[in-house]
């Protein structure tokens, strides 16, 4: 598998599987696995959804870039999967940074199939208050489930544009099986 011969980035919309994939993908080749948002939380010492709510975009997008730094200054020379956090396309000096690790692997899930599984972990508990919402979804301010659909949706729909513009390979992930996507991960890195 030539493909495999390079280190990999995965990259996608939250529920993509590029945890589940990435873990997965690490074991079959026999390197080591890394997510930027496990390594940002190890640095700060907080989840990165407590971190972002509490710091702000400019200072997660920070540590995102130290996070970046982080893995590349201890990897360099080493093959290496490397998941990140869904909004890495909207920071370009990390994005830059991992450049070096030779392959972008967008895994792109249905744009709406992605939203129903982010709006299914959110609940609105009054109008304009809602449990489990990405912040950025709360700095749109919704009042509804029908707001907060339209703001992922949105979102959603710009993301996929930069990853399939920073993207080396893009392979359509489908509601199926674990197995049945990573078999489709590693045909698409053949």
């Amino acid at each position: 598998m030539e493909g495999l011969n390079n280190s990999i980035v995965l990259m996608g919309c939250k529920h993509c599987g590029k945890t589940t994939h990435g873990k997965a993908l690490a074991n079959e080749l026999k390197v080591d696995f890394f997510d930027t948002d496990d390594v940002i939380a190890q640095m700060v010492g907080m989840s990165v959804r407590d971190y972002y709510r509490t710091n702000g975009a400019a200072a997660f997008m920070e540590a995102e870039e130290a996070a970046c730094d982080k893995i590349i200054n201890e990897n360099i020379d080493k093959k290496i999967v490397v998941s990140t956090g869904g909004g890495i396309c909207d920071n370009p000096p990390a994005i830059t940074k991992l450049r070096v690790f030779q392959k972008f692997v967008f895994l792109r899930l249905d744009i709406e199939y992605s939203v129903a599984r982010v709006c299914s972990k959110i609940e609105m508990i009054n109008p304009g208050q809602f449990i489990n919402a990405p912040a950025y979804i709360l700095a749109e301010n919704p009042k509804s489930m029908q707001q907060v659909n339209e703001i992922l949706t949105n979102k959603y729909t710009q993301r996929y544009a930069q990853y399939e513009a920073l993207a080396d390979i893009i392979v359509d992930i489908k509601n199926a099986s674990i197995e049945e996507n990573f078999n489709l991960i590693k045909t698409a890195l053949l």
